[in-house]
């Protein structure tokens, strides 16, 4: 093999491991808030995909009452998300964990399918109640940043766009661990995660610190929103392709963690990417499904399970 081929081999992998990483990116901040839910609440909230497309929604509204900047609806589109968040964990969700959970001794099975069917619910009537206010017509967040790439060299670029994905997932990443670690109500929804029974026989109100932990995970939804209506057209029906998504994130990082969340996003986006490069297309959705067998076959906590 000459000199020529090796630059190309390495070039060709380079390209492929800043993609995947970048790709990871957007894996993550899709992924944070379905692990949030998870890591506080012990919530698989199967809404979480038709949430990411609501806040997409609010967004391309936004924009055609106000002809601005794209980013300019972030600071209304996430109050929202997280006004939505905290009454519908407060008023629905709540109850059912409790339910669920004075249930469970009873009937383990109906204990843990409980939660799960009504998100699963919830996710119905986000998606038609979407496709009844915005028709099954594909929408998107026009910008351009999709159309530009950062050259690092003559032959090395990358996507200005999945580069934003990269550092918005890492400074919320951190951003949300500061908070938990550093603030009154992080470090309430911290010890209401470890023991809810605890917490509430030291005065804790564990309804609201849910609800604002709920709140919180669809504010970090609706910034993955944005960046999916950013990157591409989306439809009505296209949460649960997200969902699934980001299950795959957080059953490699392990559930709960959002540090892991951020690590099983990038891991997953580098196999895909490197397997669609040298095995074709076809073979990138197939490694990321192999790569989740594999972890679970392995390690079933996950790279980095919450403690």
């Amino acid at each position: 093999m000459s000199n020529e081929d090796l630059y190309w081999l390495f070039i060709d992998l380079a390209n492929g491991v800043l993609s995947g990483a970048m790709l990871g990116g957007y894996y993550a901040l899709i992924s944070v808030g379905l692990a949030l839910n998870f890591g506080v609440m012990r919530l698989v909230n199967l809404s979480h995909g038709d949430w990411l497309i609501v806040a997409a929604y609010i967004c391309v509204t936004l924009l055609t009452i106000a002809e601005v900047s794209p980013f300019w609806t972030l600071p209304v589109v996430v109050p929202i998300m997280y006004a939505i968040g905290y009454f519908v964990q407060r008023g629905l969700l709540n109850h059912v964990s409790v339910q669920a959970a004075e249930r469970r001794n009873m009937s383990p099975v109906f204990g843990l399918m409980l939660p799960l069917l009504v998100t699963f619910g919830l996710s119905i009537v986000l998606s038609q109640g979407m496709l009844l206010i915005f028709s099954a017509d594909a929408a998107t967040i026009r910008n351009e940043l999709s159309y530009s790439a950062i050259k690092l060299s003559e032959d090395l670029s990358i996507s200005t766009l999945r580069f934003g994905f990269f550092i918005a997932a890492a400074v919320l990443l951190a951003a949300l661990a500061l908070w938990m670690r550093s603030t009154h109500i992080g470090r309430a929804i911290r010890a209401a995660s470890d023991d809810p029974e605890i917490a509430e026989l030291m005065g804790m109100r564990t309804a609201h610190v849910y609800a604002v932990a709920s709140g919180v995970a669809l504010a970090s939804a609706s910034i993955a929103g944005f960046m999916i209506g950013m990157s591409r057209s989306f439809q009505p029906f296209d949460g649960p392709p997200f969902l699934l998504m980001a299950f795959g994130v957080v059953i490699l990082g392990g559930l709960g963690s959002l540090l892991g969340s951020f690590v099983g996003g990038i891991v997953l986006g580098i196999v895909q990417v490197l397997a669609g490069t040298y095995f074709g297309p076809a073979a990138q959705q197939v490694a990321g499904y192999l790569l989740i067998l594999l972890v679970l076959a392995l390690r079933p906590q996950g790279l980095l399970a919450k403690r």
